[in-house]
């Protein structure tokens, strides 16, 4: 047998509960470790049958010989797959290949195995060519069974079930290490923050990201440095939530989030009812150092070294040096619509000052303000009598801010607001406690508003 290590699976945020399961009359109870699954093969020989029928008895999982009648069960129903064939001259079989190909496992696990003999088929890791093949699907790369010569059925029970205890192990870990949130948040950081960070990787047992020569860790809900994990109720996580950008004027107009969603968060998420994660929070619980970090504001002198000048919509405006370009292209965006619609020219008119960078925090909070970071900008427009912008400026004036209906805040022609949100930011007057001068930097955000 060719043991493989197995890589990292992507979870979802959302996991189906377990459930028995029905296997030529005989109740299976899948393994917790892999969930409700389903071992799917293509019965060209014995070995590779007996192969897959060992493996779903120790999972606990359904058989599916693709080469049978029977239609597909629905894949919605199963947490992870077992897909295996015997190879043919070293390559996988061309009826596996195309039943792949026509199917989308919704994200689920998939998990390769082959079977070969020493004498017809090379030594190889075919992870790579299974990973090509597979749709709609988080690949978790598996390992061959080599038989040599004759082998007995028990020979091939036995491997076959350490190979698919080393799968389960695998599985066990992954999921005991934050589970599904983890992978996601991970993945969807990289993704959002590329430029910053490295790919998600599992090491050392749990979900991270490398940023400027420094590994972090997810636990809990926060990104930690290794000396933190074992406290991380100390520390306040990422606040996330699920944004909804601006809905496009055109309704056939692509979302440029949506594609990114769709690598990233699992679409079994989207079937079902999206809950909050609220982790422990320690009372006097340290800020999130992984954002001071990110954006490189764990000191106002270190702030203030990575800020720059940039004029913007006709005002010199100091941000952080990393959303110079994407403000540009903000900017160029809102031009161009200006030619065409008015009210753009008529809001650009109308504003009395931009601002960016400035140390200090949230009103009223002890978190940072992502105008620390440099992250932020403030679009202030002339005052009008009667319209309102931030809501601790009209609580001031002894107005119930939270009565204010949208037709009397300053908002930004819509136009405007999505160029912005394109572009990764996120506007304040989408807040329950408004803020309509307000876009900070928060591309995690409209991924995750998209899955």
């Amino acid at each position: 047998m060719k043991t493989l290590h197995l890589c990292p699976i992507l979870a979802i945020l959302i996991v189906l509960a377990g459930c028995s399961l029905q296997r030529r009359g005989v109740t299976a109870t899948p393994d917790e470790r892999a969930g409700p699954n389903l071992v799917i093969y293509f019965a060209q020989d014995n070995d590779t049958r007996r192969t897959a029928r060992t493996i779903a008895q120790k999972t606990g999982g359904e058989l599916f010989d693709i080469s049978g009648k029977n239609p597909l069960p629905d894949t919605l129903a199963y947490d992870t797959f077992f897909v295996g064939a015997a190879l043919e001259e070293g390559r996988i079989d061309a009826a596996l290949a195309n039943f792949l190909e026509h199917t989308d496992f919704l994200d689920g696990r998939v998990i390769p195995f082959w079977t070969s003999r020493a004498d017809s088929s090379p030594a190889k890791d075919f992870n790579g060519e299974f990973e090509q093949l597979i749709h709609g699907a988080r690949f978790l790369p598996g390992g061959g069974l080599q038989f040599t010569g004759r082998v007995k059925a028990k020979d091939i029970d036995e491997m076959a079930g350490a190979w698919a205890e080393t799968a389960l192990t695998e599985l066990g870990t992954r999921r005991a290490a934050g589970g599904d949130q983890a992978e996601d948040m991970a993945k969807l950081f990289a993704a959002a923050y590329h430029g910053r960070l490295g790919p998600a990787v599992f090491q050392d047992g749990d979900w991270t990201l490398e940023m400027d020569g420094v590994r972090w860790y997810y636990a809990q809900g926060r990104f930690l440095r290794p000396d933190d994990m074992d406290r991380p109720e100390d520390f306040r996580p990422q606040f996330m939530y699920r944004y909804f950008p601006e809905p496009p004027a055109n309704p056939k107009m692509a979302n440029p989030w949506q594609n990114i969603a769709n690598r990233i968060i699992s679409r079994r998420a989207s079937l079902s009812s999206y809950r909050a994660y609220r982790p422990a929070v320690s009372s006097g619980a340290a800020r999130s150092p992984f954002f001071e970090a990110l954006w490189q504001a764990r000191t106002r002198e270190e702030s203030f070294s990575h800020q720059q000048w940039i004029d913007f919509l006709g005002r010199r405006v100091q941000i952080h040096q990393h959303i110079a370009a994407p403000l540009g292209r903000v900017e160029v965006r809102i031009s161009e619509l200006a030619k065409t619609i008015p009210e753009i020219t008529k809001w650009r008119d109308s504003l009395d000052s931009i601002t960016g960078w400035n140390w200090r925090n949230i009103a009223g909070s002890e978190n940072r303000s992502f105008h620390a970071y440099g992250a932020a900008v403030d679009m202030l427009m002339k005052a009008q009598p009667g319209m309102e912008t931030y809501w601790q400026w009209t609580a001031a004036k002894g107005i119930d801010w939270r009565a204010v209906p949208s037709d009397k805040r300053q908002n930004p022609p819509a136009a405007v607001i999505r160029s912005f949100e394109e572009q990764g930011f996120i506007w304040g007057g989408r807040w329950s406690r408004y803020d309509t001068m307000h876009f900070e930097y928060h591309p995690e955000l409209l991924i995750l508003g998209q899955s």
